[in-house]
């Protein structure tokens, strides 16, 4: 049975011990990125056109942002200040799959706190601690053991999307974050009952041939909406823990009912296993920016660049023999991403000034200069950074080292990068033995003393050893960071 702290970060890392390593960490030019018609029962779909995709391998991670960033300021430390138990009546037994305070009009005072059992926690900022605003249920029972939430995005004031994994709950779920209160008010979208068929020759990542024969798409991990296009992406793991090519789906939804249309498509990653698909507002229009973390402890790992209104394949950032995964964090100017490390205590930086320049790409470009390095954190080899937010001014980066349990302030503005690290968390839980461990961050919008009261840095903090849950069989707390510069 799956351990019941596990989230699915956490559960994915698990599960990639078994993944055999790849053969190198470089990335191979020339490697297809194909793009086929999909359906929604048992028929599945064939090859319709192929573009072709470059890359490069990556030198080894800088220390620094590669002088891409100015010094605005010293790197004079952080003041922060640790709240713990700010809200601790989560249910029994679970574990929180993610953590997003909206900036979005009319949200900007609730957090969304995602259970792994398909219930969203919506609790209200607006007074002195959070409180308890509803507890929405996903569907009307709660999920089976080995299906498990994954990530939530809210959209804008009317559409919130949540993933869902497991044998028989490939999922995504929709709803209005402002008004859902029961399963009824959710609409579930089925990623389970759509099969792929890859031309014969297509491999696995073991090298394995799996090429003409109906594929089921597993681990589905981000979706993102682009006008009435719902996009999917999942890892594609196997029985076995091998990779399988990894996808992009594009679903067609009814613009008034928000149901599935028939038929869409499927974008083949370049590299394997994509973990979150992030939706980004150029001057020109939208661009969507798909993380392929790789073969877990060996990369290689890329962004692709794809036009959600073409389904073109613009471009790929190659990230080289290293591993991130999640959503791309994007700075207010949007000229800056930042992503974190799946198997080291990294965040690595992305180039995004310009992007709309991309969606002029008749073929794919090689866009390795688009990534800068990165900030090497002083965390355990091997460590899990889990979740990464940005203060409302852009200067400091907040990222969660969640095998040290500890919370990293990153002054932007200054190449020495490191501000402040917050520890505590666990209590009197070990990390090393998975107790106590932080998980996900969220930061409120606007400014600090002026827009709202209180902290501005929250943190979920899951696997609470026994002597420290404060209710019965409840191993999940919120707690709450206050620093003095934002």
């Amino acid at each position: 049975m799956r351990a019941q702290f596990v989230t699915r970060a956490l559960a994915l890392v698990l599960a990639s011990t078994f993944l055999a390593a790849c053969n190198s960490g470089t990335r191979k030019s020339t490697s297809a990125a194909v793009v086929a018609p999909i359906s929604s029962g048992t028929t599945s779909p064939t090859t319709s056109g192929s573009t072709g995709g470059v890359g490069s391998s990556q030198a080894a991670i800088r220390p620094d942002f590669g002088g891409q960033v100015a010094a605005l300021g010293s790197a004079a430390p952080v003041a922060a200040s640790l709240e713990l138990g700010a809200y601790r009546a989560f249910r029994e037994s679970q574990a929180v799959s993610d953590l997003v305070i909206p900036d979005v009009p009319g949200l900007r005072d609730r957090l969304f706190a995602v259970e792994d059992t398909g219930f969203v926690r919506v609790l209200s900022l607006a007074g002195t601690a959070p409180t308890l605003d509803r507890a929405l249920p996903l569907a009307a029972a709660p999920f089976p053991t080995g299906v498990a939430t994954g990530a939530l995005v809210i959209h804008d004031e009317r559409a919130a999307l949540v993933t869902a994994s497991g044998q028989g709950g490939e999922a995504v779920y929709r709803f209005d974050p402002r008004t859902a209160r029961t399963a009824q008010d959710v609409l579930r979208y089925d990623v389970g009952a759509i099969t792929v068929t890859w031309p014969a020759g297509t491999r696995d990542s073991k090298g394995v041939d799996v090429g003409g024969g109906a594929l089921p798409l597993t681990y589905t991990s981000g979706a993102a909406l682009v006008g009435d296009r719902l996009f999917v992406t999942c890892s594609n793991l196997d029985a076995s823990f091998d990779l399988r090519p990894g996808t992009l789906l594009a679903l067609d939804l009814d613009p008034q009912t928000g149901a599935l249309l028939p038929g869409g498509a499927v974008l083949k990653t370049t590299d394997f296993n994509p973990t979150a698909v992030t939706r980004v507002q150029t001057a020109a229009g939208p661009v969507l920016l798909v993380t392929n973390s790789g073969v877990y402890g060996a990369g290689p790992s890329s962004i692709d660049v794809v036009d959600p209104l073409s389904l073109r394949l613009l471009g790929t950032i190659p990230l080289g023999a290293r591993n991130a995964h999640g959503r791309v964090i994007v700075s207010p100017d949007g000229a800056r991403g930042y992503l974190p490390g799946q198997s080291s205590p990294d965040v690595y930086v992305l180039d995004l000034e310009g992007l709309e320049a991309t969606l002029a790409n008749m073929a794919p470009a090689d866009l390795s200069a688009r990534f800068l390095g990165g900030v090497a954190l002083a965390g355990p080899a091997g460590g899990l950074v889990s979740s990464l937010a940005l203060s409302h001014t852009g200067r400091y980066l907040y990222a969660v080292d969640f095998n040290a349990s500890a919370l990293w302030v990153v002054d932007l503005a200054n190449p020495e990068g490191i501000a402040a690290r917050v520890a505590g968390f666990a209590r009197s839980g070990l990390p090393a033995n998975f107790e106590g461990l932080a998980n996900g961050v969220a930061v409120r919008p606007g400014v600090p003393g002026v827009d709202y009261q209180g902290a501005s840095i929250h943190v979920l903090t899951m696997n609470l050893a026994a002597a420290d849950q404060t209710i019965a069989n409840v191993r999940v707390a919120l707690d709450r960071v206050t620093v003095d510069r934002h």
